[in-house]
């Protein structure tokens, strides 16, 4: 069986059809799947434009943050209320099984995201943001919506999709998007092994969520500054600088790691640092603080912190716990939305010099817990998408 797939994936990799497969405006897909088109599948409709006061309490609305959230919408997790009448109450209904779209973007690829209702025992209703895809044909919900996560259906739908300044998508050009659905038993039990996925997906996820909020209270109750501590200026136990490259230098799959004011990280071909240092936010995610050692290189309001002659790691858990008090104080008078250098240099270390060695290594011992459950929901995702690729694709059939 397994090398069947690999032989089918080779061929399919050529630009040839497998036998007993088909070429659709989806892709290649088995010769029974049918191709439909979604105003076959579901009834268009906008959502709700209720007066600002009207947002306050009543029913559930579902919104675009709902639908970004990536997991199956039930009534108890929506976060919006709005106060309707009955007549509007029915006619903005949302009901098991129904698809929800996002109608406005930045980007394209953004646009016309879709999350699916799964709730069976409440009625839940949506804001003016949002299309909802009323259930009016038999498909497995679940289903349907990883359907239109596929290129193929993504594609369309970016294709269809108009505007310069904000990227919007309509009730008529979702219609038109074409979709090739397996039989019946097939979208069940596809949708039957990706729910287990997500579900070890959403168990991982609170797991780590558990374990960072026990690193926080931990770090508040060791790295609150004590009367008795001493304290030095961090300008007076390392050397500051920032990166002198700007945001767009980054390149995909670069030789270094390449830190910007953003979380994430980025990558780059060359190199201006190669040391053990801590990389601070000016601006953008204001603040975020990273640990590195070796060669890499930075934004240009990215701040490096180098050439400590103070335990470097124990004063990254205590700018992690303190720090934001410290923009936010700054912010406040100065009203600027980056971090001055001068901040920067006077924040001031707090320590008891008998316990620094025993915090960090408390410290280390969770951070190793994390980077473990991290990389194990990474692989948890990484092995959901290849399974969807597989079966949403009728590479693999169940």
């Amino acid at each position: 069986m397994l090398e069947e797939i690999k032989q089918r994936i080779e061929t399919i990799k050529a630009g040839k059809v497998p036998d007993g497969y088909k070429k659709t405006v989806v892709g290649i897909v088995p010769n029974e799947w049918e191709v439909k088109r979604l105003s076959e599948l579901l009834e268009f409709q906008n959502g709700i434009n209720a007066d600002k006061e009207k947002y306050k309490s009543g029913t559930k609305m579902i919104s675009v943050v709902d639908i970004l959230s990536g997991k199956p919408i039930f009534y108890d997790d929506i976060i919006g209320q709005v106060d309707i009448d009955e007549k509007t109450f029915k006619k903005y209904s949302v009901t098991y099984g129904d698809i929800l779209f996002q109608r406005s973007s930045e980007t394209f690829e953004d646009a016309g995201k879709s999350n699916v209702y799964l709730d069976k025992e409440n009625t839940a209703t949506y804001s003016g943001f949002v299309i909802r895809g009323k259930k009016i044909s038999d498909y497995e919900p679940y289903y349907l919506n990883e359907i239109l996560k596929t290129p193929g259906a993504r594609q369309q739908i970016m294709k269809y999709a108009a505007g310069a300044q904000h990227i919007n998508v309509s009730q008529d050009s979702l219609s038109r998007v074409s979709v090739c659905l397996a039989n019946e038993y097939e979208q069940k039990c596809t949708a039957k092994i990706l729910l287990k996925w997500d579900k070890a997906i959403d168990l991982q996820e609170k797991l780590i969520e558990k374990l960072e909020l026990q690193k926080k209270a931990l770090m508040q109750r060791l790295l609150t500054p004590k009367d008795n501590w001493e304290k030095v200026k961090l300008g007076d136990i390392c050397s500051i600088s920032t990166g002198k490259l700007d945001v767009n230098a980054m390149v995909e799959n670069g030789r270094y790691p390449f830190f910007t004011c953003s979380k994430q990280i980025y990558q780059i071909d060359n190199y201006a640092f190669d040391c053990e240092a801590l990389l601070v936010a000016g601006n953008g995610d204001i603040g975020d603080i990273k640990y590195y050692c070796g060669k890499f290189n930075a934004y240009q309001r990215t701040y490096v912190l180098d050439s400590f002659t103070f335990p470097i790691k124990y004063v990254l858990y205590y700018l992690e716990n303190n720090f934001q008090k410290t923009i936010c104080l700054e912010t406040q008078k100065s009203s600027m939305p980056y971090i001055k250098l001068s901040t920067l240099a006077n924040s001031k270390i707090y320590y008891n010099p008998s316990i620094i060695n025993s915090v960090v290594n408390i410290f280390e011992k969770i951070n190793n817990n994390l980077y473990f459950h991290k990389s194990k929901l990474e692989k948890l995702i990484k092995q959901h998408k290849a399974m969807q690729q597989l079966l949403l694709t009728g590479i693999v059939r169940v």
